[in-house]
Order: structure tokens, then C-alpha cells, then sequence
């Protein structure tokens, strides 16, 4: 599965750089700040998802999934709800914020306008391949995700090579592409769920009572989802106000090497989610609680793994990657790995409290407290800062965030904060402290940024891992991996 990732990682990579050749910066920008929605709204799919997982995986730990047909036509009946809500709100308010508020060249308003439409089609697609996500989760097939992966990165790719074979707009080209990608990707997850579970089919023969409940329930996680939203468009607009298209696309690059670093994180999280979920339902608070400890060491470890070689050796790898380097585009990543790194350990703590199902007061104050990096975004650009530090921002309200959340996991979940400290918090310092000292010290040591690269990448392979042996894990943990070594060389 790592080397899957990994691949997936590296392919998603290069289909960014060769999109950036062929659309040029102006319109990788539009992309970003317009096209990019379909991504940025990926967000409101996955709450979605995730409240939809949260019903189907209480539905097998109670009753070994007898109700599932129910569930399923229940989750239906709020999908295409929300994705009419969706539309409306998508015309009426994002066509005013295209028409009065964006800084795209005159020349290019049309274009943005059409890929703003399409944009909405790809959305309103992906909306639709929740159920159908949500249950593969809930039954744990997780397999089909890393293939999945493949098989999308590998769609994507053609289609950004394909760019380079046609004439005339290339960026609505692109989009129509896009749109043909989530299709296909659609059609696989509703194959594999007809051929791996049954009796579970599309239905809106739902139980009301039960559609209302999910339908609040996923409002919730909506709330929080519409705040990342915000933020994302908000930002990207402010950004845009301030310093124009150009650094748009800069954004466009960090938030791809967000999704590069991120993604093996993801799906360790995603496999974990529903163990969490169920064995909370079950009541089993000790392995409930030793579970998420895990899940967040390993999560924070993966993503510091993954991103620290690069934040290093950011200038020397984006100039391998990209024929141009965006303007501040350096900066920009590096931040943006620091950022992914705090928030390794948000996942954890946010599906611990949907486990809970007691949501409502969790979303309003992370979302409103999270809602806080828009004006103090517009206020430090005000005062002259430089674009990248609305990374700052970011980076300052999540760790913030990180004690609030804490505290409700707390008050609702029994998780002991004086546990999460020793059993999370200290462990995950000292790692890195302890791994990232001797690779640092070779870039500031060494001149050629080749040999740096790989210098600094072998050290960090070796004492990274070391310091996780060392200091990151429990005597159980050193005990199960002894044991697993043992009996995968017959040692």
C-alpha cells in the first residue's frame, strides 16, 4: 500500500507540472482561484461522507449491518438534497463573488465563468459518489482505495498530457476532462459495490425519521465544512486582491503538495476511522482510547516523514518539478508542510467526537474559531506583510485549535488530557527534535542542492525511523513489531 501511495504521490506531482505548462500561470491561476472549487469543495464531500460513515458503521457494530438498506436509501435522500442546497447557493453567491469581488484579467472573465460552471458539474458529481464511498468505508474494504488512487492519478495524468495534443481554450479542455475523470471514477466505486455487497442498491424509499437524523447530522459537519470552505475561497480572494493571479498560483501549488504529503495520512486515518467509531459504539473505552493514541502518533510520524525532505530542499525540488517557480512559491510550501504537520493530529480528535455523535457545539466553535484566519489574514496584508504569511495564520489557529478539540474529546469522549500529553503530545516532540537535527544541519553544510537532496534524504530515512523506535513508541508497540519481524523471517 506505502509503495501505491507513494506512486499515486509522485504521478499526481508531475500531472501538476505538466498542467502549469500547458495552462501557463494566468490560467493556473483561474484554475486555483475558480476551477479549484471542485477540489476546495472536496471538503463538503467528505463531511458528508463522514456522517454518512459515522450511521453505516454504528449500523454494523449494533446490528451486523441488517439495516443497511435502510441507511443507505436514507443517505440518498440527503445527498441529492444537499446537492440541490448546493447548487442554488453555488449560482446565486458564487457568480457575485466571479462578477465583483475576483482578480482575473478582463480579457479572461468568460473563461472563468465557464469554468466556474463545470467546475460545479464536477462538484455535484462527487457529491454523488458519497454513499457509495461511505459505505466501502464502513465495511472496511480498503484495498479499493489504493487501487482507486491509481487508477484516478493515472486518468488525471492522460488528461493533463492530453492538454498538450489539443488546440484552442486548453483550460475548458481541461475541465470537460476533469468532468470525464469523476465520471469514470463514479462508475467504478457503484461497480464494486454491487459486486461486493448485497442486497444494499439505490433506493429513495427511505425511512423519515431516520433520513432527518442523518440530515442533521451531516448539517453539523456541514457547518465546519462550509468554514474550510470559506477560508479557502476567502483566502485565495484576499490573496488575490492584494497581489493578483500570479500568486494564486503559488496557493494552487502548496495546496498540491498539501494533497501529495497528506494523502498516505488520509488513508491510515480512513481505515482507522471506523475501527474508532465502532468499538466507541461498543462501549470499550480503554482499547477505544489506545487506538487513538496510535492513530495519532502514526498519523503525525507519516506526514512529518513525507514532508520534512521536502520543506528542506523546497527550492531545489520545486525547480526539478516546475519549469517556473511561482512568485514566493518556496514559501508557500514550506509553510504549507509545517501547517500539514500540526494538523496530522486534527483527524484523530475530529472523529473521536463523531464517534460521540454529540457534534453540534464542536462544530460551531472550531468552525467560527477556524473562520477567525480570514480577518486576520486581511489585517496582516493590510499592514504590509508579505503573501506568505497568511500561512502564518493558519498555522497559529490550528494549533489552537488542537487545545479545543482536545478539550471536547475530554468532556465527551473520557480521553484524559494528561493521557493525550504523555501518550501523544511528548513522544511526537522529541521525535522530532531528535530526527530532523543532522538533516538540517547538512543543508545548511552543503552547496550543491543535488547532493544536498540526497544527503539530507538518506540521513533523514535513517534517523527519523530511529527516533520513532527510540522515543515515539510504546512497549507494546516495540513488543507487536518484534513479533511481527519474528514471524514474517521465521526469525
Amino acid at each position: 500500500m506505502a509503495v501505491r501511495m507513494l506512486l499515486s504521490m509522485a504521478v499526481s506531482l508531475y500531472t501538476s507540472r505538466v498542467v502549469l505548462q500547458q495552462l501557463g500561470v494566468t490560467d493556473f491561476g483561474i484554475f486555483t482561484v475558480i476551477g479549484g472549487l471542485a477540489i476546495i469543495m472536496s471538503f463538503f464531500t467528505s463531511a458528508l461522507s463522514a456522517a454518512i460513515q459515522r450511521y453505516m458503521s454504528v449500523e454494523l457494530a449494533v446490528s451486523k449491518g441488517k439495516g443497511m438498506q435502510g441507511v443507505f436509501s436514507a443517505c440518498w435522500v440527503c445527498v441529492l438534497v444537499m446537492a440541490g442546497i448546493f447548487v442554488l447557493f453555488a449560482e446565486v453567491v458564487g457568480l457575485w463573488f466571479l462578477d465583483t469581488v475576483v482578480n482575473i484579467p478582463p480579457d479572461r472573465m468568460d473563461v472563468a465563468g465557464i469554468v466556474f460552471q463545470l467546475s460545479l458539474v464536477i462538484v455535484v458529481i462527487e457529491m454523488l459518489r458519497v454513499p457509495y464511498n461511505a459505505m466501502i468505508l464502513a465495511y472496511e474494504y480498503m484495498d479499493f482505495f489504493a487501487y482507486n488512487s491509481i487508477l484516478e492519478v493515472a486518468l488525471k495524468l492522460i488528461t493533463a498530457i492530453m492538454l498538450s495534443l489539443t488546440a484552442g481554450n486548453k483550460i475548458i479542455i481541461y475541465m470537460f476532462l476533469l468532468i470525464g475523470v469523476a465520471a469514470l471514477i463514479n462508475l467504478a466505486y457503484v461497480v464494486y459495490c454491487r459486486r461486493k455487497i448485497s442486497g444494499v442498491r439505490f433506493s429513495l424509499r427511505a425511512n423519515h425519521r431516520q433520513a432527518v437524523s442523518i440530515g442533521k447530522f451531516a448539517g453539523w459537519n456541514v457547518i465546519t465544512s462550509i468554514s474550510d470552505i470559506a477560508y479557502q475561497q476567502g483566502s485565495g480572494l484576499i490573496l488575490n486582491i492584494f497581489f493578483g493571479v500570479g500568486f494564486n498560483s503559488s496557493m494552487g501549488i502548496a495546496n498540491q503538495v498539501k494533497s501529495a504529503v497528506v494523502s498516505f495520512t488520509r488513508s491510515v486515518q480512513s481505515a482507522a476511522n471506523p475501527q474508532i467509531i465502532k468499538i466507541f459504539s461498543a462501549g470499550e473505552q480503554n482499547d477505544f482510547e489506545m487506538l487513538f493514541m496510535r492513530i495519532s502518533r502514526i498519523s503525525f510520524y507519516l506526514t512529518m516523514f513525507l514532508g520534512i525532505p521536502v520543506l528542506l530542499n523546497a527550492r531545489y525540488v520545486l525547480s526539478l518539478w516546475l519549469t517556473v517557480i511561482p512568485p514566493a512559491g518556496v514559501e508557500f510550501v514550506q509553510l504549507m508542510i509545517i501547517f500539514c504537520v500540526i494538523d496530522s493530529l486534527v483527524g484523530p480528535l475530529w472523529v473521536t467526537m463523531q464517534a460521540t455523535g454529540k457534534i453540534a457545539s464542536y462544530q460551531i466553535v472550531v468552525s467560527t474559531i477556524w473562520l477567525l484566519c480570514l480577518p486576520l489574514t486581511y489585517i496582516i496584508y493590510k499592514l504590509g506583510m508579505p503573501s506568505y504569511s497568511l500561512f502564518w495564520v493558519m498555522i497559529f489557529i490550528d494549533a489552537s485549535l488542537i487545545i479545543v478539540r482536545l478539550w471536547f474529546t475530554s468532556r465527551f469522549c473520557r480521553i484524559r488530557i494528561s493521557a493525550y500529553l504523555r501518550g501523544v503530545a511528548l513522544p511526537v516532540l522529541a521525535v522530532s527534535v531528535a530526527g530532523i537535527i543532522v538533516p538540517a544541519l547538512c543543508v545548511f553544510l552543503i552547496e550543491n542542492p543535488l547532493v544536498c537532496l540526497l544527503v539530507s534524504g538518506a540521513i533523514w530515512c535513517l534517523t527519523f525511523p530511529a527516533s520513532i523506535w527510540a522515543l515515539g513508541l510504546t512497549d507494546a508497540e516495540h513488543n507487536a513489531i518484534k513479533d511481527f519481524v519474528k514471524k514474517k523471517f521465521k526469525l
